[in-house]
Formats: C-alpha cells, structure tokens, sequence
C-alpha cells in the first residue's frame, strides 16, 4: 500500500511548464512582487562591479509552492520540539563535542572559530544565566517505496532568513489568486488550503524577547 500511495502522489502533485516564454510572465510578477515587500537581499559583489555591494536584488524562490505529502508535513513539525530538546543537551555534552568538533581540524573555518569560543568562554568559566536556541530543520521528500521525509540538516545558528521565508508563502498565495498558475500549471492542481502559513519572523522575534527578559532585562 505505501507503494501504490507513492506512486499516486508522484502522479497527482503539481506539473510545471519548462517553456521559457511561459515562464516570462510569472517571472516579472515575482520580480515586482518582491521589490514591493522587501523579498530581497544584497548582490553578492565583484572585482569588477563593486558598487553591488549597495544593491539589491530578488531573493532566489520558486515560483510556485513545491508539493509535500500533508502526512510528512505534520509529522516534522510535531517532532520538532523533540529535536529542540535533542541539541540542546547535545549543546551541553563537552566531552561530545570535543571529540567530535576537534576532529574537523581546520576544515571549516567558521565552525572550527565558534568551537574555539566555546572552549575560551568554558575555560574563563563563563556564567550563563539562560541559553536561547534558534533552530531550523530542513527535508527533502525521499519518494522510495514509500515517502519520507528526510532531514538533511539541523542548523543552529542562522535567523536572518526568517524575514524571508516568513513571505514566501504570501507570495505564492498571491500568484495563485493573481494568476490561478494558468500556462504554467501543466498538471495537477493548487489550493489555497495547501499554502500553510509561516511564523517563523515573529516565532523567532518572540523567542529573542523571551530570552533577554530572562537575562533580566525588562526594557
């Protein structure tokens, strides 16, 4: 059964065109579409064109949402607070971490600089009244015998682009109302329903207020 369900989610999900004079117009409505609501960021510069490092230019997305089965969905968010617990205690476990950090060498410059913090402020003996954890999960769709949703990365430390994702959605609700995704929907269908909404702004927003009232600041 988990077979046949593969198979008739790979069937049913959405079906994009791939003809470039199709694309064209959806690709103007998001370019726009971004410039007004701040979906960007700074072009990377050049040796040769440095003023782009005072540019800015449309933040990479699809143009429509990309499937997941609903099953998958709910099951990653669920499991999320488990996982929040998970690396947390990782966080905590020193003998862990330096066996398994040191062993990068110099590999990865910015990990290798951040474990080389930890060590200093342990060896200072540095007081943490509370710590605040910041976590992203990321999966990809493995469509084997059955689908699963495999994680591909745990990442820690970056919230910049949580004033991204969070409009994402918002942008491919907007396309579907504008354009209904005609010429470009080959096959399959889209909801509104299927777009689900992105908190990831103000969860983090709210997550930094909460851990500067515990370090006890109240203004």
């Amino acid at each position: 059964m988990e077979g046949i369900a593969t198979r008739e989610f790979l069937a049913q999900r959405p079906q994009y065109s791939q003809d470039t004079n199709e694309l064209q117009q959806y690709v103007e409505l998001a370019v726009d579409w971004e410039a007004m609501h701040g979906l960007l960021f700074r072009a990377p510069a050049t040796e040769t064109a440095t003023w782009q490092q005072t540019a800015l230019v449309p933040a990479p997305i699809t143009l429509a949402p990309s499937p997941i089965p609903r099953s998958s969905f709910d099951l990653v968010v669920s499991l999320q607070p488990t996982l929040n617990t998970l690396f947390d205690r990782i966080s905590r476990d020193h003998d862990f971490l330096v066996s398994t950090l040191q062993s990068l060498g110099t590999s990865d410059e910015f990990t290798t600089r951040v474990f080389q913090m930890y060590l200093k402020q342990r060896l200072e003996g540095a007081k943490k009244p509370c710590v605040i954890g910041i976590h992203r999960s990321d999966y990809l769709i493995n469509a084997g015998a059955e689908l699963q949703a495999k994680q591909v990365e745990f990442n820690t430390i970056a919230a910049s682009f949580a004033s991204l994702s969070a409009v994402v959605g918002d942008f491919h609700r907007y396309m579907l109302e504008r354009t209904a995704y005609k010429h470009l929907l080959k096959a399959g269908r889209i909801t509104r329903e299927q777009i689900p909404p992105n908190e990831s702004l103000t969860s983090i927003g709210d997550g930094i207020a909460a851990g500067f009232e515990l370090y006890g600041q109240s203004e």
